[in-house]
């Protein structure tokens, strides 16, 4: 920030908006001087000029359409230039685009609120996102009733990869490192790699620039529900190279649901993250991160059961099996262990002020052991899976006119997944190798009034699978398997009246089938259930439509967002609950199977982002409806109808009080032989929050006491495979303590 000398009422304050990376002019942004009432928009390189200012107190507003808005309150005493960098909202799209109204704690603030919670749990404050879940154990992301492997997700700009084809294997990427968490799909999802059937949920730390400060954070909570310890730390340092470490450990216990322990339900976690950067010149940067995932991680016991007769009991019990009186820490069998190490390496060169090109490297390392119940030792995994994945990017993006964008990749990812020895039991899925080749291209042009965009991938897909016969005698069997996927999308944006905006998108992805639904076959520890794939399995084929109309108001106090989608899928696999169930030598478990048929996927979300006066309201509606084409069968799996709303209103300077109301309707479309139990009841949830910011010589403390699930009420939902054993955790107050400097 500069100062010149400034006249009364001849002030100017001018400046330019870009995104958080720094790599986007926000062209056409909104800024709104609030105690004069008015506002200007930035031109279409997002550069702004306010004039004729007077000295004094000035609170200014920035907003653009898909970013958090802003607000700055200073004392304005001579002409001064801003760099103003906002955060692109968490369901950025460019047909579904959400703003947040909330401008009183800074989005990086609110997700480190969140850090010890699941990453599932962090993304479900997104209109659209529900969570599929095992128990307390994993959590995936569902959007707009797609999960598994159909999202991709995206950890600091590498496809993470790990074993994500089961629905107990939650993301291995810890919350605290995360300071932007938002999805993409259309055309702006192509550019990404991985199994996807579109949306792509985006997952990065803040960014270091050549501005970045020296400072740090320190946070510690506690959870009652689990007696959970969370201690988390992070410094960025500005030296010879700019460089940010952050670090968390997590202890909890068993979990609580209303009258019971879910005995074995404990937890702990060690998670590193280092980055780093070094800004060589004004054309070249060096940037490099590595993070450390570990977690040990308890399965309910009480799904996991001896013979038939126990689970058939078991299923739908007001009580689980081996529910323990007492609180312990203790993590027994059934248990998992995840190790996950990502290394990514980036050059970017830019030649001059309209072109960039960016090279990228990604390496990761994931170790997966499970523990099933065994006689004897307890030491012994009953799956061991060690997986190496490197991945090759390289990027071009050319800014060809005032509002015109061109974009364009290529992509080399190379997998090697073995089982370990010492288990002695067949493997759920078959060694394999993969390889997958892919390349991209976008254009997008935003202009004032008409935006329209479009773009193309193409991807090549193989697959060795290296699997062992079941029946006698044993021997290796080696199959192959090619694909091509081909992804398109297009769409447009016209802004019209004083706010309004209609958008539209056309998306064609194609998806192959992953190892999991060609060649599972055996228990899966994790979900208490027996997994069978299918061999013969095609291609994914969907082909998605969508509308949107969104409202902003002028000062950005309001923001209004309503979308609709048609998503017919040709060839959906889901994995399907059986009739049967099946006892083998480690238990009796239900069955389940990979099954491929046409899909129809429709729905929409309606979100309500306001300020009225002091309250700040939140309000996020979802409803997907999934059939058979053929037969108009439910589908399973696909998430009822869900609202959460939450109120904030500060108490004072520095203290804020907010409430959320979870709503989860029954799953009304379902048939009785579908599913081992029907849909459990709706449900209603309370949480509470209670913030105080303190400023203390210089630096920032902040205190926090929270309740989830105020009313500690007992409920089951739909989306979690332990629902058909026990109830879902009860009520947990929660004390949360931060420092920064």
């Amino acid at each position: 920030m500069k100062s010149l000398a400034a006249q009364d009422c001849q002030g100017t304050i001018s400046g330019i908006l870009t995104d958080e990376h720094q790599t986007e002019r926000l062209a056409f942004a909104s800024i709104y001087l609030v105690e004069a009432e008015r506002g200007i928009q930035a031109d279409e390189n997002g550069r702004f000029s306010i004039e004729g200012l007077c000295p004094g107190p000035i609170t200014l507003r920035f907003s653009h359409i898909g970013c958090d808005p802003r607000q700055m309150d200073f004392n304005f005493r001579a002409d001064t230039t801003l760099q103003v960098i906002l955060h692109h909202h968490d369901n950025y799209t460019e047909t579904v685009t959400v703003n947040s109204s909330s401008v009183r704690v800074p989005y990086e603030e609110r997700l480190d609120r969140q850090a010890d919670r699941q990453l599932s749990t962090v993304l479900e404050g997104i209109a659209g996102v529900s969570s599929l879940r095992t128990g307390s154990a994993a959590a995936k992301p569902v959007f707009d009733g797609l999960y598994g492997n159909r999202l991709s997700i995206q950890n600091n700009g590498i496809a993470q990869s790990g074993q994500q084809w089961g629905n107990d294997h939650a993301p291995e990427i810890d919350p605290w490192v995360a300071a932007y968490v938002r999805v993409v799909e259309g055309v702006d999802a192509l550019r990404y790699g991985g199994s996807t059937l579109g949306p792509t949920v985006l997952i990065e730390p803040s960014p270091l620039t050549d501005r970045t400060e020296s400072g740090g954070k320190v946070a510690y909570g506690l959870r009652s529900n689990g007696w959970g310890h969370n201690l988390n730390a992070r410094l960025t340092d500005s030296a010879a190279i700019v460089y940010r470490v952050s670090g968390s450990l997590k202890v909890a216990g068993d979990l609580r649901a209303p009258g019971y322990y879910l005995a074995n339900t404990g937890r702990r976690e060690a998670n590193l993250a280092l980055q780093a950067a070094k800004f060589l010149s004004d054309r070249w940067t060096v940037r490099g991160y590595y993070s450390l995932f570990n977690a040990e991680i308890g399965v309910l016991r009480g799904s996991h059961i001896g013979n038939l007769s126990d689970l058939t009991e078991a299923i739908g019990r007001e009580v689980p099996f081996f529910t323990e009186q007492n609180f312990s820490y203790g993590i027994a069998s059934p248990r998992q262990r995840v190790s996950h190490h990502l290394l990514k390496g980036e050059v970017n060169y830019k030649p001059n002020d309209r072109e960039d090109i960016t090279l990228r490297y990604g390496g990761q390392v994931d170790q997966r052991q499970e523990f099933d119940v065994r006689r004897g030792s307890d030491d012994q995994a009953a799956l061991k899976l060690l997986q190496f994945n490197h991945l090759l990017e390289g990027v071009y993006s050319r800014e060809v006119g005032p509002t015109q964008h061109l974009e364009a990749g290529a992509q080399l990812e190379i997998t090697d997944n073995t089982n370990q020895p010492g288990t002695g039991i067949l493997p759920l899925i078959p060694d394999y190798n993969a390889a997958r080749g892919g390349a991209f291209a976008t254009y997008h042009n935003k202009r004032e009034r008409f935006r329209y965009h479009f773009g193309l991938r193409f991807d090549h897909q193989y697959y060795e699978a290296i699997t062992i016969s079941r029946d006698l005698p044993r021997r290796i069997e080696r199959f192959e398997h090619y694909f091509n996927s081909l992804g398109a999308s297009g769409g447009w944006s016209w802004r019209f009246g004083r706010g309004f905006s209609l958008d539209a998108e056309v998306t064609y992805r194609q998806r192959p089938p992953q190892i999991n639904e060609l060649y599972s076959q055996g228990l899966h520890q994790g979900v208490s259930g027996i997994e069978e794939g299918d061999a013969d399995l095609s291609p994914e084929r969907s082909l998605k439509n969508s509308l949107g109309l969104r409202y902003g108001s002028r000062n950005g106090n309001l923001t209004l967002n309503a979308t609709a989608f048609y998503q017919p899928i040709q060839g959906y696999i889901n994995l399907v609950p059986q009739e049967e169930l099946r006892l083998t030598i480690r238990g009796a478990f239900p069955v389940f199977r990979y099954e491929s048929v046409d899909a129809l996927l429709w729905g929409g979300k309606v979100s309500v982002l306001a300020q009225l006066g002091r309250v700040d309201i939140d309000s996020r509606l979802a409803y997907v409806r999934g059939t058979e084409s053929d037969t108009n069968r439910p589908l399973v799996y696909i998430p009822p109808l869900n609202w959460r709303t939450t109120l904030s209103y500060p108490l004072g300077e520095a203290v804020d009080l907010s409430g959320t109301v979870t709503y989860v309707a029954r799953q009304s479309n379902y048939e009785p032989e579908q599913d081992f139990l029907p849909p459990p009841p709706a449900y209603a949830l309370l949480g509470v929050r209670l913030s105080k910011h303190w400023t203390w010589r210089g630096r920032e403390i902040t205190a926090e006491v929270e309740a989830d699930n105020l009313l500690n009420e007992s409920y089951r939902d739909y989306l979690d495979r332990q629902r058909y054993y026990a109830d879902s955790p009860g009520r947990s107050l929660n004390i949360r303590l931060s420092y920064s400097w």
